[in-house]
This record gives C-alpha cells, structure tokens and sequence, in this order.
C-alpha cells in the first residue's frame, strides 16, 4: 500500500481547501471514530434519518463504506492590512448557510440575517450589511467578495469559522451541536475534538500571527480552547461578560466568550462590551 494512503486511512480527521474559497472539504474515517463495533452500529441506525431530516444534506453529506465526506464553512481571509485580526468562532455550520454559500445566509430570499444586521453591525465590529431585496446569491457574492478584499467598514480584520466542522439544520431534532452530538455519539465526539481543536489552532497561530482576539459563541469553543485557569462556560458567566482569558499555549492571545447568537440582544451587548477593553 503506498504509505500516503495508509497515513491517511489511519487519521480520523482530514480536510483540505475546497475550490469555493469560504467552505472546506472534509472526511471522516468512521474505522477511527468508531473502534467498537457498537458505536458504529449505532450510528448506521441514525444516520438515514439525520440524512433525510434536511434535502440540504444531500449536496453537503456523501456516505462512502468507512469514510464520511461533507462540506463546511471557514472563511479566513489571506490579505492583510493594519487592522488588527479578530477571529470569530462558531459551534458548527448550517446546511442552508453552506448550500447558499455564506456564513448566516437569510432562510428567507431577499432578507438580511440578523447576525449580520443586528449584531454586528449594531456592536459595532463589522457593517457589511447589504438592503433588503437583495437575492441571496447577489448578497453571498458581494459578502465573500468584500470580506476577502477587506474591503468593508470595520475597526478589525475579520476571520469566521466553526469548532465543529460537521453540519447540521438550523432547527429540528437534528439541529446544532446537540444534533451532531445525537449523531455519532459523546465517546465519538471526545475522539473527533482532537482533532477539530488541532484545525483551530492552526488557524490562530497563522490568521493571529500579528495580534487581534478571539470570539467564541458556544460552550464547546470556549472550553476548548480556555486556559487551564480561565473559567469553565456558563451561559449566565456569558451573559455578564465574566468569559475572558487566553487561549491555551498563546498567552498573549485574548479569548473572549460571548452568549449564543439565538440570544441576539445579550450577544451583541457583550461582544461590543469586550471590543472596547
């Protein structure tokens, strides 16, 4: 067997660039992700429905015999200028984000996301807001082509990616972390997070090579990546702005965590508090 192929049928987690410079192609080796015979079992039993629960899936998820591929969102600039790097980070993608091709692409065509709209641009980090009646596809490909020119109203220089790669709907039984977490199981999850931490890292030490911050918006993200003594996540330490530290091993690297972007009020009120330290 030529040796490449066999170092990559024993990794678990491999990804490259995708051709669409905001997505990344992913594979899972499922051999790795599940050792004992059960956990695959179980996940042979989930996996059809979380398959069928959503028609997105099917140009996002692929099902090979022992090898899972999708598609995911990051979306790191490679240009440069002054401004300061700020890296936000996610719990994991949507599928109708990563089919329209944007990180919160609006459900409905013509409207804006309010993530966009009404937390960042209203805390202040970023106006790249675009006005109602746009199509979707208009406002994805004036929105990735801005944010890889910097070309864009904003005292930062901004990064966006996800904590966990895997995909899922934005609502329903398989939605969010929960569903991914649903999925393949909590054991599977502790194997896959090594792995998802290591790509996080990477991104850090290039994209914040100069300074800047980080941003996490979910428990996982912030526990993941927190200092030995920086605290554990609570949603009401979130919600008071109590979430500051550094990044494990970068010292000089600020971490912040800030509430869920369901909660768009308390989001915005504490991104913009911590911006301003």
């Amino acid at each position: 067997m030529d040796p490449l192929l066999k170092k990559k049928r024993d990794t678990l987690f491999t990804y490259s660039q995708s051709k669409y410079p905001a997505h990344l192609d992913c594979e899972i080796n499922l051999l790795e992700l599940f050792p004992a015979e059960v956990e695959r079992q179980k996940f042979d039993s989930k996996y059809e429905s979380f398959f069928k629960s959503n028609a997105d899936n099917l140009d996002i998820y692929k099902l090979n015999h022992d090898s899972l591929f999708y598609t995911t969102e990051q979306l790191i600039p490679a240009k440069t200028d002054e401004r300061p790097p700020l890296l936000l980070i996610f719990g994991n993608p949507s599928t109708h984000s990563i089919k329209s091709g944007m990180f919160f692409s609006p459900k409905k065509d013509g409207k804006e996301n309010r993530f966009w709209k009404h937390v960042l641009q209203r805390a202040g980090v970023l106006d790249l807001v675009f006005p109602d009646g746009l199509y979707t596809k208009d406002r994805t490909k004036l929105r990735l082509e801005r944010m890889l020119a910097l070309h864009y109203d904003s005292p930062f220089r901004i990064g966006l990616c996800v904590y966990w790669s895997m995909p899922s709907s934005a609502g329903g039984r398989w939605s969010g972390v929960a569903g991914i977490r649903k999925l393949i199981g909590k054991r599977a999850m502790e194997r896959l997070e090594r792995f998802e931490r290591e790509r996080i890292m990477e991104i850090i030490i290039r994209f914040l090579k100069s300074g800047g911050a980080v941003v996490t918006f979910q428990k996982d993200a912030w526990n993941g990546l927190r200092s030995f003594y920086d605290p554990q996540y609570s949603i009401y330490l979130a919600k008071a702005g109590k979430l500051r530290g550094t990044v494990h091993g970068l010292p000089h690297i600020p971490l912040f965590g800030v509430p869920p972007t369901r909660l768009v009020g308390p989001c915005r009120r504490v991104l913009e508090q911590f911006l301003k330290l």
